[in-house]
């Protein structure tokens, strides 16, 4: 099945733990003070492992620097309009310095939007996408664009996540949406890309999201063949700045083993690109890239590859406000996005 849990959100959460320990450890202290109390050693050993922790964490200075303001999500949104202004400053055309999210990891559904309202300057839009790797839906690059009337496919290999989805949306497909169990491998990619493309009517993609955690520069070539998607996104190993090319070995069962053997650096991306489509931008938390067909670039100035990367920063995930669930898709899968429906009134089928 297709790894939905991507390797930084991992990392998103054990830095989570810790920070929540600090806490943990500083309640503690301040009771122990109060009540001036011997603790077993048990407890002794286990706030050494806690603080042990700590100390890991600090080793690394902009981790440690998020830690001393407090980590709250006032706190991320912060640093990510610093962030933002910092790029504004230094590549004013980059579209980094645009970016928010309501569904997405980090900033990516700003960046999307702020690629495609340029890209439609030049050509008409066909608001169609194709997401692979779509997880649970809740967090993906594609769930705002369903929102703003696109019509697309999502694919994920985990029958949790599509049992999900299925539960939630009431079916698995629609006239604006259809998702699929399938795990993709170079044998399978290109016929489930076909299978996408007949149910959209067209292989003038606005968008493509390509994200398996593992294989991703060995199959993107193959779906490519059908498709010429105007914006393509793909994960990229944050790991490694350019001029670093580095792509892990294709293997078909891959599942990630929680390490940094996944995926390909950015310079591999823009390698095996390079014919077709343009680096444009990279998202804050050093995660995703997106490329822009070449004959499209006109709204976009192209900046060195070198200065478009984006380290990784793991936790500027998931600032997206309140608990995100799919009411709101399935509102809009029903042909209510503006909510004027009223109980009994006829709403179509999900």
């Amino acid at each position: 099945m297709l790894k939905t849990v991507t390797p930084f959100r991992q990392l998103h959460r054990l830095y989570a733990s810790v920070l929540s320990a600090a806490s943990s450890l500083e309640q503690i202290n301040t009771g122990r003070t109060s009540a001036q109390q011997p603790l077993s050693p048990e407890i002794e050993e286990r706030l050494g492992e806690i603080s042990a922790r700590i100390a890991s964490v600090g080793a690394y200075p902009e981790l440690n620097g998020n830690r001393a303001i407090g980590h709250t999500w006032q706190d991320t949104a912060t640093m990510i309009r610093e962030l933002q202004r910092q790029i504004a400053s230094e590549m004013p055309d980059n579209v980094a310095a645009l970016g928010w999210n309501s569904y997405a990891q980090c900033d990516e559904d700003g960046i999307i939007r702020a690629c495609l309202d340029r890209i439609a300057k030049v050509v008409p839009l066909s608001k169609s996408f194709i997401e692979i790797g779509c997880g649970n839906g809740l967090e993906n690059n594609t769930h705002q664009l369903l929102l703003d009337g696109f019509r697309g496919a999502w694919l994920d290999g985990s029958p949790q996540n599509i049992g999900f989805i299925a539960k939630q949306l009431g079916a698995l497909e629609s006239p604006a949406l259809l998702v699929k169990e399938a795990f993709a491998t170079l044998e399978s990619i290109g016929a489930l890309i076909e299978q996408f493309r007949k149910f959209l009517g067209t292989d003038d993609l606005d968008f493509f999201s390509f994200d398996i955690d593992g294989n991703d520069l060995h199959l993107l070539p193959v779906a490519l063949e059908s498709i010429a998607p105007k914006l393509i996104c793909v994960e990229y190993n944050g790991k490694f700045p350019p001029p670093t090319r580095l792509a892990m070995t294709y293997a078909e069962g891959h599942q990630w083993g929680e390490d940094d053997y996944f995926g390909a650096s950015l310079q591999a991306w823009v390698d095996l690109l390079s014919n077709s489509y343009t680096l444009v931008s990279c998202n804050l938390s050093g995660v995703n890239a997106f490329f822009v067909r070449n004959d499209l670039l006109a709204q976009f100035e192209v900046y060195p590859v070198a200065q478009l990367y984006q380290p990784c920063r793991y936790w500027l995930v998931g600032n997206s406000g309140h608990r995100a669930s799919l009411k709101w898709l399935r509102q809009a899968l029903l042909g209510n996005l503006d909510g004027s429906s009223r109980p009994g009134n006829s709403q179509g089928s999900a």
